[in-house]
């Protein structure tokens, strides 16, 4: 059955701003199960947004909660979307204004030098950030971003990936980069508002699409 291929199930209930997120998952038909530790919890019978990922896609669903508890989470599949790439959504394109504050030197000793450009940020994701600036920087140098729009005092550390010349929307460069220790409250602030955007884009497509 496809749902045991889940490889993470996602359930964010909009009214409680909550978000549960779980890769030890038991599927029964419609029913599926997620446990865990420090879920949110969500009140009984309340219908929540659910995406599934698998290894080459993702399926949005909703569902109605049947149990809810710091550890477990239960719920009933109403409707289900067709699958779709999962490429697609390993990250959110995105127009948040956050800065960069701080670049470290190539070498072993990687000393800081302070930037504090505001930059515009244009793609996210569990694993990088794409973002537009006028700071000359290297492949592989790395850099720490202030993501306090995410949540107050959030400082990501990123190592640059790609680097291209723009103008982009004003700006000299574009850069990507991967996220470098991010810790697990930080991993789970940047899960949450991937989810959440996914859940809005795939909104405003299904309404497009009517």
């Amino acid at each position: 059955m496809m749902q045991n291929s889940f490889i993470k199930i996602s359930v964010f209930h909009a009214e409680k701003g909550v978000t549960v997120s779980s890769s030890n998952i038991n599927a029964m038909g419609e029913r599926i199960i997620l446990m865990g530790e420090d879920f949110g919890l969500i009140p009984h019978q309340s219908v929540v947004d659910v995406i599934g990922y698998f290894q080459d896609g993702v399926v949005f669903m909703n569902a109605k909660v049947s149990l809810s508890t710091s550890s477990q989470l239960n719920f009933d599949i109403l409707k289900r979307d067709g699958k779709q790439e999962r490429r697609s959504f390993l990250k959110v394109k995105v127009q948040i204004n956050s800065k960069l504050t701080r670049a470290f030197s190539l070498g072993r000793r990687e000393k800081p030098y302070r930037i504090d450009e505001a930059i515009e940020t244009r793609d996210l994701s569990l694993g990088g950030v794409a973002f537009y600036s006028d700071s000359f920087l290297f492949k592989k140098q790395k850099v720490e971003l202030d993501f306090n729009m995410l949540r107050p005092g959030f400082m990501a550390q990123a190592e640059v990936l790609r680097k291209e010349r723009g103008p982009f929307h004003g700006r000299r460069f574009k850069y990507g980069c991967r996220f470098v220790n991010i810790s697990g409250e930080e991993e789970r602030v940047l899960c949450e508002f991937v989810f959440r955007t996914q859940i809005n884009n795939h909104r405003k497509a299904a309404y497009q699409d009517e």
